[in-house]
Parts: structure tokens; sequence; C-alpha cells
């Protein structure tokens, strides 16, 4: 084999260099660098720390911005999205983390501005998307076809619960009219109703649809929304009468799901297409001896450990927000503890989060707040004082919820 001269050698170098020069560009262009995040961002003030070892996740209802932030509230990751040109405020919504045996994805929701929103605030149809551990994107996901929806039929951005890549339960809202609201049986009525959809593997597996239960239509309240219960669309061309906004799966397999517009969380049953309701707690149907006081008002966020059932509790019908939480038993429909919690001054009309973190240590996500810019803090009840908390400059653009993840 003839040995390469000097200026072969270097012209071979050259060309190596210039290679791997491009390689390094081109894959720097299929990451994620969205750029300078304070060109970019909402501009938020940390204040205080903790020494969690987890994460803080921030979205917002106006604007594409998801924020990881970590327990000092040091910026982890972000991404940001351009606003569409047709002057529709999208955001991208519920920015979760999953982990499925073992491995960790997150997720949030893109709203698409060219759907319709049924003229609707809280409302964000769209595309559920699905990130892996580098937060690289790897799954769109959008309804499949049923007797309900059409195949790739927007999502709502509220809520959605991923089991694994291929098995999930999807929420959205879908404007009918209808004939079995009491008293417009003859003539209809045009509602805005929650449909939740279980898929695996691309097949439906289970359905529910709240027009389906007809006894929902007296359980609306006007707590939130004065139109709520504007069957005889004589203000709005149909009420959004239910206002669906979270679920879990509890021990048992049945759905836990928050309705705001009841006041009301329902346990629905996932092996049946039939009476599907397995009880109602809260709200003017309250099947577990609930007092008045007690009864949560445009709740939001519901979370299960074991029997025991928390939400973030708006309260609009006092305008004093706090932290529901109750340990229920099933057998004899009661309520075995119950506990509330809520700082004064703090009143949020819309979104927001509670999770416990430890003991009487809160993870709370305030949403659309009414008294302050506060989107977010950590508190400690025993001590009633706050560890840290995260400031909007403009509060118009409210967090979606902002939610802590080990």
């Amino acid at each position: 084999m003839t040995e390469l001269g000097y200026k072969e050698k270097i012209a071979i170098t050259a060309i190596s260099i210039i290679a791997l020069l491009a390689v390094v560009f081109v894959v720097s262009n299929f990451m994620d660098d969205p750029g300078d995040p304070t060109d970019v961002l909402p501009n938020y003030t940390v204040t205080g720390e903790t020494d969690l070892e987890g994460n803080i996740y921030l979205s917002f209802v106006y604007t594409k911005n998801i924020i990881m932030l970590d327990g000092k509230g040091n910026l982890v990751w972000f991404k940001h999205g351009e606003s569409p040109e047709n002057g529709v405020n999208t955001g991208y919504w519920d920015f979760k983390k999953h982990v499925i045996d073992g491995k960790v994805y997150y997720s949030y929701h893109d709203q698409d501005s060219t759907q319709d929103k049924y003229g609707l605030e809280g409302y964000a149809p769209g595309e559920r998307v699905i990130l892996d551990s580098n937060f690289k994107e790897i799954k769109r996901i959008t309804f499949e076809e049923s007797d309900t929806v059409y195949k790739g039929h927007p999502l709502d951005g509220h809520d959605f619960y991923l089991f694994d890549l291929d098995h999930y339960i999807m929420s959205g809202y879908i404007k009918e009219r209808v004939y079995n609201v009491p008293g417009y049986e003859e003539t209809g009525s045009n509602v805005i109703y929650s449909y939740l959809q279980e898929v695996k593997d691309g097949v439906v597996l289970w359905d529910w649809k709240s027009i389906d239960y007809p006894e929902l239509y007296s359980l609306t309240v006007t707590d939130a929304t004065p139109t709520a219960n504007d069957f005889a669309n004589e203000k709005v061309d149909a009420p959004d009468y239910v206002h669906f906004n979270a679920m879990r799966v509890n021990d048992d397999g049945d759905l836990i799901c928050s309705f705001r517009h009841l006041n009301t969380i329902l346990c629905l049953d996932r092996t049946t297409q039939t009476n599907q309701i397995k009880w109602k707690l809260s709200g003017n149907a309250d099947e577990f001896g609930l007092t008045d006081d007690q009864k949560t008002s445009s709740q939001h966020y519901v979370t299960v450990d074991g029997t025991s059932i928390m939400a973030f509790d708006n309260h609009n019908s006092t305008e004093k927000t706090r932290v529901f939480w109750c340990d229920l038993d099933y057998d004899s429909m009661a309520v075995k503890e119950y506990e509330s919690y809520r700082i004064d001054g703090k009143f949020t009309s819309a979104c927001g989060s509670a999770q416990r973190i430890h003991d009487n240590v809160f993870a709370l996500g305030w949403g659309k707040a009414e008294n302050d810019k506060v989107c977010f803090c950590i508190y400690d009840f025993d001590k009633d004082e706050e560890l840290l908390r995260i400031t909007l400059d403009n509060m118009g653009n409210f967090t979606y919820r902002c939610v802590y993840y080990e």
C-alpha cells in the first residue's frame, strides 16, 4: 500500500474535520434548542428554595410555554412555541411526568388555534404530545374513531392518563343537540358535554359520555360560570354544563373524575358501558354525607391515594380557595376522615393544583389567582410557612397547572 504524502494527509484531515462539523450541525438542528429563555418565557421570580430533589413543572393557559425548575427554582428545561398568526391565544397545557416500567416520559397538551372552541374560554382543543426522557418528541395523540368522534378528533387539554405508550385515557368536549334534558325533551337543547375515551393499541376499549346520564343535568351549578345551566340556550349557544377537568385511576381500576360545574367528583366504572357512575362525592347529589361547609365548589385537580381523595378546591362560592382532603369508606358510603387546608387571602377562580409532598407540606399551583401574582408555592401548613414561591410579572397569562414530581 502506497504511503500518503504530507499534502495528501493534510487534505484528508481537512475533509474529515469538515465532515465532522457537518454531522455536528445536523445533530444540533435535530436537538430541542429553544434559545435564550429571557427572550421568550414569561417573566417570573423565584423566592426561597427547598432541598426537594424533584422538579417543578409549569404550563401556561395563553402562551405556548412549559418550564421545568429544580427545588431551588433553577431552570432545568423549557419549551417555547410561537403564538399563531390568527390572533387566538393558545397554550401548552398540563405539562407532566410519567414513569412506566422504570422509564421516564413527559407529556403536554398542544392547543390548535384552528379548532372550534365552542365559544369556551376553558377549552383548548388540540393534541397530546409525548416526549422521551431526553425531551424528544416521540408521539402525538388524538381521539380514535368511535360512535361519538372521528379518528383524529381533537382532545381537550385538561388532563390525560398514560398507562403506557399505547394505552391511555383521553378527554374531550363535544357539542350536540340533545333531547333528554328535563323540560326540553320536545324542543331539544344544545349542550357541551364531557367525552372520555380509553384506547389500547389503537382500539377503543371504553368510553363515557356525560349526556348518557340525564340525572347530571339537575346537578349543574353556577358557582364558576353563570350560564352553565342555560339549557334554554338563551344566553349562550350551548352551556358547558359539567366541565370535566381532572382524572385519576384508583386501586380498583375505577376512574375518579372532577367536574367543575357539578361541584362533584364522580367514580366511573371502566369495566362496563352502562351504569358507569359508581358514586358521587360532593355536589347536590353527594352520597357520602359531606356537610355544606365540607363540600367543594368549582374544584380542580383531583388525586387519589388508596381510599383518600384530594382536590384543589377553588371554592368560587366563597372566594376562599383551599385544599380538600377526605378518606372514604366505600362499603358504608361514609367519610372516615376529613381535612381542609387554606392560606388566608388566597382565591383562585380557575385552574390550580394541590399535591401533598410529605406530612403537611404541599405543592400548590395557583392557576388564575385573583388576589396576587403568585402562581406556585411549596407550603408547610404545620409551620404555617411558605418555603418557596414563584411570582409572575403578568398574571394575565396565568398558569394552567404548576405541579411537582419526584
